[in-house]
């Protein structure tokens, strides 16, 4: 399908985070479109120690040429915990989920929208994994986008923890795990459950209903919350699907979905 569309221009973009800190990522734009305000989606990497690199993007998770291809601005940053920045960089966020790195990702927003590269009435934001988990906590942290898509969030990592399959990295994350103060608190106040009140962001939820990593009752916790909230929201399940979706006809659904979520609630 590369011929029915063409390819995003992609450029480096740094910011200074409100600590001071330098923070780096990509934009991706529409080419000829350099000066003009665009429709903002932000796109957040999973591990938390991923990152996003000058390579061709082709996956459900990454798609930003066909986003741009219908106009938008995509915006890809590598907050603090994302590899390739040295071993101190990507501790910097042990005990600090939700804290300094969404920071980073907001101080890089304002970034282009002071640049006049980014629309602030026209944002949406995305992410899978930890990239879901980030989703998740922002709706709770600003009501700024007014769309979202959250995969295999992580949303309550006190009960992630007990059901996921490997608790021993939420154990480094936290230095131990979430039984017995302080560390319950440490993992409650860093969950998207704790400050479901404050949400106002339509939301949509995606997630595999054999997803081990992070299990199907993170993706429910947060649809109830939602709804309890009054907060459009819908969720999708898909069959079989485990912790990434390895199913053709289930990755185009999560992109025809995403796409019709972020224009239904104006983001286009």
């Amino acid at each position: 399908s590369l011929k029915e569309f063409a390819m995003s221009v992609t450029e480096v973009v740094r910011w200074k985070a409100p600590d001071g800190r330098e923070i780096e990522g990509l934009l991706h734009r529409p080419a000829g479109t350099s000066g003009k305000k665009l429709p903002l989606v932000v796109h957040v990497h999973g591990g938390p120690a991923g990152a996003y690199t000058l390579s061709f993007a082709a996956s459900a998770n990454n798609y930003h040429h066909i986003l741009t291809a219908r106009g938008y601005a995509v915006f890809q940053p590598n907050f603090r915990g994302s590899t390739g920045y040295g071993d101190a960089f990507i501790r910097l966020n042990r005990n600090d989920w939700g804290k300094g790195d969404f920071l980073d990702i907001m101080s890089g927003v304002d970034s282009l929208i002071a640049k006049g590269v980014a629309d602030p009435e026209r944002m949406a934001l995305h992410g899978w994994s930890y990239g879901g988990y980030m989703c998740a906590w922002s709706i709770t942290q600003t009501a700024r986008f007014k769309a979202a898509s959250c995969g295999a969030a992580l949303t309550n990592l006190i009960s992630m923890y007990g059901t996921n399959d490997i608790p021993s990295t939420l154990d480094d994350y936290f230095g131990g795990g979430p039984y017995g103060t302080p560390n319950v608190d440490a993992y409650w106040k860093a969950s998207a459950m704790a400050h479901i009140t404050k949400a106002k962001t339509p939301t949509l939820i995606l997630h595999g209903q054999a997803d081990d990593r992070v299990p199907l009752g993170q993706a429910q916790e947060l649809y109830l919350g939602l709804k309890r909230q009054g907060v459009p929201t819908e969720l999708v399940t898909c069959p079989r699907e485990p912790h990434g979706f390895r199913e053709p006809n289930h990755q185009v659904d999560k992109i025809e979905r995403e796409l019709a979520w972020f224009a239904k609630w104006g983001v286009k």
